[in-house]
């Protein structure tokens, strides 16, 4: 078929028009197909993993991605075929199609720009770096595990190093070890294109899901780089939907190895039965109103029509004059299993945040929720703490606060206020997390729904997600042994150095968050934005396929 093509459309000598972006995802269809036809011995559901991956990408991203990143995630394991060469995964022959395959890609000059074989060459190359880094972040956990005085830690080093092939045991299985290299995330994220990344963490979540490898450590190798790599890149990034359900699935496969299925078969049944009443009905009878908003943060899943992750934004009117708007989710099925095996009650199985302008605005929907609605459901202390309503920050912030709920007659016997002090914040080297927060269970169609709903102001939104008091900067902290009970008895020398950590840490979450609008603000301008850093990954890349298709050159 003679094919004359634009940036818009193909058009065929049968006179039909094909837009570019498919022509694009049928040329990596074809390359998918060609490769599993042409080898022995893959992975059985090698083409359906695919496009899964390719599903996740489309399910947790939207349209952020340019659509040739998302075509390029069904062809994620052919690159790695060729490229990964550490990988326990190569062999020559499959090296060799792999080259084949992805030559005859780019040599397709009919029907893909300049632009999108530079695009592909970077992203193809940049999947095969990831992984590579992933496996090099492992590594250094496993040493780090291998030096530990904790017994614990020590036994997993060999099943996290390298290549084990006996099973791994129940009390293996349970030992987590949330490692994180702020270090070792700026420079390697720093070097490729995030769509790679992404498409990356699509693969891992689905590697989770449905696991190919008959190894048992290959399976707590990928838990262990969903906890403490990807999960915590996504998440700085903004993908809070993605990472949650990465982490999820992450607990979901260490509780079946530990042989506690039945944990999340209740956890399933739990947030079951919060979904048949559904988010909407939540809102709107906590707020009091039939015409809230609801939208969810991920797409549809296209087979069966629903969420897998429930996760997103609302917006609520209010009978004391103000609109409320922020975030909402429902706890993950692995989130809730994990709980369960705890013993712990769960009072948070929904969550909102209402996120406001400023500190009188949030003081102002706080004490009206608190005197006006609270009264409409039952009121329960969240775990470690003797009463429902808690507030913590400075103290101009505690007191504007708390000025507003006296006015309308709330008592302060009705509340806990932690106030981080002047002396706690010179100490600190800055202020710890301001919010207003409320547990209390809402009866819906004969449920009972925990709930807890914080009251925030968009500055706090943003220092909890790349700040210094956000979850990942918190764990950082506390692997390099500075924890909140450390402070006290810190010496000049160890607050530097806790320093700066935190400002590395504000600098990387920053840096990972500006990425994607980036991604975002170049996909709107209809350009293949390419980081430069990548190209030398794109250059060994091409260099691989020249190795492996000689004979392609002199045709």
């Amino acid at each position: 078929m003679k094919v004359v093509s634009s940036k818009e459309c193909i058009l065929t000598d049968e006179k039909e028009i094909i837009p570019a972006e498919e022509m694009f995802e049928y040329s990596c269809q074809r390359a998918l197909v060609e490769y599993v036809g042409s080898v022995e011995g893959e992975r059985e559901d090698f083409v359906e993993h695919a496009y899964r991956v390719r599903d996740l990408v489309k399910k947790y991203t939207g349209d952020d991605l340019p659509s040739e990143a998302v075509s390029l995630s069904l062809l994620h394991d052919v690159a790695d075929r060729l490229f990964n060469k550490k990988s326990m995964k190569y062999n020559n022959d499959w090296a060799r199609v792999s080259a084949k395959v992805l030559y005859d890609l780019f040599d397709n000059d009919n029907t893909t720009s300049h632009d999108q074989l530079n695009y592909t060459g970077c992203l193809l190359a940049d999947v095969a770096k990831i992984e590579q880094s992933a496996a090099h972040h492992r590594r250094l956990m496993a040493k780090i595990a291998e030096e530990e005085s904790n017994e614990d830690c020590r036994e997993i080093y060999p099943l996290v190093a390298e290549r084990h092939m006996g099973k791994v045991s129940p009390e293996q299985w349970a030992i987590a070890q949330p490692l994180l290299d702020l270090d070792h995330m700026r420079l390697e994220m720093d070097k490729i294109n995030i769509e790679a990344f992404i498409i990356k963490c699509a693969e891992i979540m689905d590697n989770l899901q449905h696991p190919s490898s008959k190894r048992e450590s290959a399976i707590l190798q990928d838990v262990l780089e969903a906890e403490s790599f990807y999960a915590p890149i996504l998440e700085a990034m903004g993908y809070e939907a993605f990472a949650a359900e990465l982490r999820s699935v992450a607990k979901i496969r260490r509780l079946i190895g530990q042989g506690k299925e039945d944990l999340v078969k209740n956890a399933k049944e739990t947030q079951d039965r919060v979904l048949q009443v559904g988010m909407e009905k939540i809102a709107d009878k906590i707020f009091g109103v039939n015409d809230g908003t609801i939208s969810y943060a991920i797409l549809k899943d296209e087979g069966s029509g629903e969420y897998s992750t429930h996760m997103g934004e609302f917006a609520a009117d209010t009978n004391y004059g103000n609109m409320v708007a922020g975030n909402w989710r429902i706890k993950t099925v692995g989130s809730l299993a994990d709980k369960l095996k705890g013993g712990d009650g769960i009072m948070d199985i929904a969550g909102m945040m209402v996120i406001s302008k400023d500190r009188e605005t949030v003081a102002h929907d706080f004490a009206h929720f608190i005197a006006d609605r609270l009264r409409e459901f039952r009121p329960v202390c969240a775990r470690k703490k003797t009463k429902p309503i808690y507030i913590q920050g400075t103290k101009d912030y505690v007191d504007i606060v708390e000025r507003k709920l006296q006015e309308l007659g709330v008592s302060p016997d009705q509340y806990l206020v932690k106030i981080d002090t002047e002396e706690d914040c010179e100490r600190r080297g800055y202020s710890i997390y301001e919010t207003s927060k409320v547990t209390f269970v809402v009866d819906i169609d004969d449920a009972e729904i925990p709930i807890e709903i914080q009251f925030i102001t968009k500055d706090e939104r943003r220092r909890a997600r790349t700040g210094e008091v956000s979850h990942i900067a918190y764990k950082y902290l506390q692997s390099q042994d500075f924890g909140k009970d450390n402070l006290k008895e810190e010496t000049t020398r160890q607050r530097i150095e806790r320093m700066k950590i935190v400002s590395l840490a504000e600098e990387v979450l920053g840096a990972l968050h500006k990425r994607r609008y980036d991604m975002i603000n170049s996909k709107i301008t209809g350009e293949l934005g390419i980081n430069p850093k990548s190209l030398s990954n794109e250059d060994k890349f091409i260099e691989s396929l020249i190795e492996l298709c000689p004979d392609k050159l002199t045709t």
